[in-house]
């Protein structure tokens, strides 16, 4: 059945789904095939619109297949988000296969769109002039994969691949002659530019390697990491966690990983690394328990696997509620990889997050322990530094770190400290505690800043939280969110 069949039902009535597009039980996961169809070839006379283009440049091919009808739905996404995983990844083809896998991940978390819809959505990348870093160290754009201009050897770094400022998974604006960062929606989310957007005569000698493996640029890069061959559970802690995640998940792939030389499993993860930087604009993963409405509840979500021959796979699948998986997302929407036990129990965590817990040495009345603790849900009397334990080791305080998310808590009694329209009083402007509050966002921000590590500030009062969010906007600050989450009542 070709992905476009949905689309020809009515509106009106929802036809049940073919078995095999059915959310599925169970702690396996099949794979997802790329159908050929004789009947889908275009005729020349029919030009493709934006976003056909965008998936041909993305590498698929007119006998794969595509979405037919006139709307894309969730379940359609994520079956040609699995098309595309089974496809080689080129220098030529690794930025659009970015953008194409950003827009299938948006519909699989957003829903249903129209064709209309999905064609203003590549104009973002067009309007915005998004670009990507390349494994080779060369800026693209995100459209057509055309390269733009030399940045650095890739090298991975804090636990990313990284080029200068820029880093593998991640797009940039380089609207108004310089390339800087941009938020979940592609616009430019920081004034500070990271490069100057130039003509590069270099470029010229890059363009007949366009058809390059992008896994080759990997390769170095990732030698780094793997010193000596991987032979034990221990030794994939030292991969990309996603990539690890993946492997422990995979216990037929594991045991052929295992009998693999050095070189060879340099190149399998240089494989893998790409296919999800790519796909899911991450390598990173982090561990979570999946929640769902109630107790047994379900969620349908789209979850990664891999065959012992190594191909990656994506189908949603229906998951328990509180079943461990690692989580792999980098932008809008998230794949799911279902943690399993081997008989000793030990599987390879996915990364813990970007820092790590350390005694807090401050001092807090009740009230404030109480609501932190009641956020974070860990001891007060430690806090989660990020960059090194210690302000004087270069390290940034958070209050914690749960489920992916660096956490900040501000309890009881911030609201005496603004006016009813959201501006700090005089006093405590003047004091500097409202500097210290801009200061310490300021840090925060920057500490994590190109990592994909979420931040988010809850506070107490609904005046105080919503005046702290305007202290912070005011200030230019982007990438924090202040979500107002009331103190429950301590029991005496």
């Amino acid at each position: 059945m070709c992905l476009g069949a949905e689309g020809h039902a009515p509106r009106g009535s929802a036809s049940p789904l073919p078995a095999q597009d059915r959310p599925r039980r169970g702690d396996g996961v099949r794979p997802v095939r790329a159908v050929a169809l004789a009947d889908a070839t275009r005729s020349d006379d029919v030009q493709p619109d934006a976003w056909e283009q965008l998936l041909t440049n993305a590498g698929l091919e007119a006998r794969d297949e595509r979405t037919l009808g006139g709307t894309l739905t969730p379940t359609q996404a994520a079956r040609l988000m699995g098309v595309l995983l089974g496809k080689p990844v080129t220098l030529s083809t690794f930025p659009p296969r970015m953008a194409a896998g950003f827009i299938l991940r948006e519909v699989m978390e957003g829903g249903e769109v129209t064709r209309k819809e999905l064609s203003r959505r590549v104009e973002r990348f067009s309007r915005e002039q998004i670009a990507v870093l390349r494994p080779d160290g060369y800026l693209a754009w995100a459209l057509t994969g055309s390269t733009q201009q030399k940045v650095a050897t890739v090298e991975w770094k804090d636990g990313a691949f990284r080029a200068h400022g820029f880093e593998l998974g991640r797009f940039y604006s380089g609207k108004g002659g310089v390339f800087r960062n941009v938020d979940a929606q592609l616009q430019a989310s920081d004034w500070r530019p990271l490069a100057e957007v130039y003509d590069d005569a270099d470029v010229i000698s890059r363009t007949l390697d366009g058809a390059e493996d992008a896994v080759v640029e990997l390769y170095h890069a990732l030698g780094q990491l793997l010193t000596r061959p991987v032979d034990s559970i221990a030794g994939l802690s030292h991969l990309p966690a996603g990539v690890a995640a993946l492997i422990a998940a995979s216990p037929a792939y594991w045991e052929r990983f295992q009998a693999m030389t050095r070189g060879e499993q340099i190149r399998e993860v240089s494989r893998l690394t790409t296919g999800m930087l790519v796909t899911w604009g991450a390598a990173s993963a982090t561990t979570r328990t999946l929640k769902g409405m109630s107790v047994g509840a379900e969620a349908t979500v789209p979850v990664l696997s891999m065959s012992a021959e190594g191909a990656m796979a994506l189908e949603r699948v229906a998951v328990p509620a509180g079943r461990a998986a690692a989580v792999l997302s980098g932008g809008p929407g998230a794949a799911i990889i279902l943690q399993r036990s081997n008989a000793s129990g030990s599987v390879p965590a996915p990364s813990n997050g970007p820092g790590q817990w350390a005694p807090a040495k401050e001092s807090m009345s009740p009230r404030a322990r109480g609501y932190q603790e009641q956020i974070t849900g860990h001891s007060a009397d430690e806090a989660y530094w990020v960059g090194g334990v210690g302000h004087n080791n270069g390290g940034v305080k958070f209050d914690g770190f749960k489920d992916g998310v660096l956490l900040e808590a501000k309890g009881p009694g911030y609201a005496e400290f603004f006016e009813a329209d959201l501006a700090p009083k005089h006093w405590f402007e003047a004091s500097g505690k409202a500097k210290e509050l801009v200061d310490q966002a300021t840090r925060q921000r920057d500490i994590v800043l190109n990592t994909g590590v979420r931040i988010e500030w809850h506070v107490a009062e609904k005046h105080a939280a919503a005046s702290i969010k305007q202290l912070l906007k005011s200030n230019g600050i982007t990438g924090i969110t202040v979500i107002q989450t009331s103190a429950r009542l301590l029991v005496p």
